[in-house]
């Protein structure tokens, strides 16, 4: 059975590799300054009692269930 040689450094065929990609820096700054124009804020506590309360007056008043009205200021601010 005949054995292999290994090839010299004159048969080994060249390898050509590909650098890999660079991100370019137009690609990564671009989507920082996209999400920075539009800035949501939570609202505060006080700002869906007040509105919370609101809602409770224009139902009339009604005694129990105030998570309705919460529920409702915290769904109407978020959407803001």
């Amino acid at each position: 059975m005949p054995t292999r040689k290994s090839p010299t450094s004159a048969e080994k065929k060249p390898t050509t590799r590909k650098a890999p990609a660079r991100k370019t820096a137009a690609k990564v700054d671009a989507a920082p300054v996209a999400e920075n124009s539009i800035e949501k804020r939570t609202p505060t506590y006080e700002e869906i009692a007040v509105l919370a309360e609101q809602f409770w007056n224009e139902r009339g008043r009604p005694f129990g269930s105030p998570e309705i009205d919460w529920l409702r200021a915290e769904q109407t601010l978020h959407a803001a």
